[in-house]
């Protein structure tokens, strides 16, 4: 108990004011599986407690002193005196404030509290209860504060877990790969081996998922893409439906998800156009394309890569044989950007939809990149497929890895 001298002055009002408180579905039972290596087929409460002691509050005559004044405070309890009022009280009363209670008076009291004490304005940014309880707000939002339970961030919860800003930004191997993206990839295989990429994909922590698309209609839509973060278009096999386009379309450019498109399989006679038309089908809603025949048939070739896009820095020892040319649409909303030429046209084409929710676009000329001996034959391949992933992936779910 401390006694706080205040100084003699007349009452005009006693205004006790209550502080609140802060206060991949299956069509087909044998074509489904979780696994890159197998097909999957897809069918206040207000504190109102007064500052006045029982029967202490009442007007006296200019002789009464606050010397020896006093009001007592209920534990955790907070007075607030409006800058115009004037105290006083019977010269009996003492003044009694609890070490946990915020008291604020007029420019001619004294107030003391202890070290402890918080004082309350008009905003009041912390509050406390009768029963003690504490409640931590962010001082700009009035929202809870983040209260780390990881750290650093293991779970891939859709949580800020480590409180850093950003929601799942796992990276347990320190890869600088985000471990929290779910990849679904549609269609088959090209005709060569692909063990070394699939094996890499799943050395990263990612989920992945393989869909075939022949002789299933109807697969992709909005309920199938949202158990999806990116989505590789491999070979599809078939032509998407216009619903089947727009759901791919607008789980980029509404939902804000990845999308990284492959070509060149060449299983139709030395024909681009079915297979170029089925790509084409996909990417309609987004206003990107294919176009032209097939480049470089008669031998590989190392790409020019752009050296100051995300994408394609630091990257030069790329396979490219046999591909198609990306474009967009003059006009398409959204930005596209060449990222790579070949001798014969463009190799790579990279877009970002417009507005804080639009995702992004990588629309490669090729499928090179998916086989083993371009895994075991080219420098750069695993850290292209690194790029590609880590730019199209959805910062709003994975966020920023903790390395490069």
């Amino acid at each position: 108990m401390r006694l706080l001298p205040l100084l003699a002055i007349t009452l005009l009002a006693v205004s006790p004011v209550a502080c609140g408180d802060d206060g991949g579905t299956a069509d087909s039972d044998k074509d489904t599986t979780a696994s890159t290596d197998t097909d999957t087929a897809v069918g206040d409460a207000t504190v109102a407690d007064t500052a006045d002691d029982a029967g202490d509050t009442g007007v006296v005559d200019t002789a009464d002193t606050a010397e020896a004044d006093t009001v007592e405070v209920d534990t955790a309890d907070t007075a607030e005196v409006d800058t115009a009022d004037t105290v006083a009280v019977d010269a009996a009363d003492t003044v009694e404030a609890d070490a946990a209670d915020t008291v604020e008076a007029d420019a001619a009291d004294t107030v003391e509290v202890d070290s402890a004490d918080a004082a309350d304005d008009a905003t009041g940014d912390t509050a406390e209860d009768g029963g003690g309880d504490d409640v931590s707000e962010d001082a700009d939002s009035g929202e809870p504060a983040c209260v780390p339970t990881e750290d650093p961030e293991v779970s891939c919860d859709g949580v800020d877990n480590d409180c850093d800003g950003a929601i799942d930004n796992v990276d347990v191997g320190h890869d600088g790969f985000c471990d929290c993206f779910r990849v679904g990839i549609l269609g088959a295989t090209g005709y060569a081996p692909t063990s070394n990429f699939t094996a890499w994909l799943d050395a990263q922590g990612l989920s992945v998922t393989r869909t075939i698309l022949l002789n299933h209609p109807g697969t992709v839509t909005d309920a199938f893409l949202a158990g999806y973060d990116i989505i590789i278009l491999d070979r599809i096999q078939r032509a998407f439906s216009a619903d089947e386009a727009t759901a791919l379309g607008e789980f980029v450019k509404t939902h804000g998800g990845g999308l990284i498109a492959l070509i060149g399989y060449n299983y139709d006679n030395g024909d681009p156009a079915p297979e170029r038309d089925r790509a084409n089908s996909a990417l309609g809603a987004l206003s990107l394309a294919y176009t032209g025949g097939y480049l470089q048939t008669s031998f590989g070739v190392t790409p020019t890569f752009d050296q100051s896009f995300p994408v394609s820095a630091g990257i030069h020892d790329v396979n490219y044989a046999g591909g198609i040319a990306p474009t967009a649409a003059a006009g398409a909303p959204g930005t596209a950007t060449v990222f790579a030429t070949v001798q014969q046209g463009d190799a790579g084409l990279a877009y970002e939809a417009p507005g804080e929710s639009g995702g992004r676009v990588v629309l490669w000329g090729d499928e090179w990149i998916t086989f083993d001996s371009d895994w075991q034959g080219f420098a750069d391949v695993q850290k292209f497929w690194s790029h590609l992933i880590t730019w199209v992936g959805p910062s709003a779910i994975c966020g920023k890895p903790t390395s490069n």
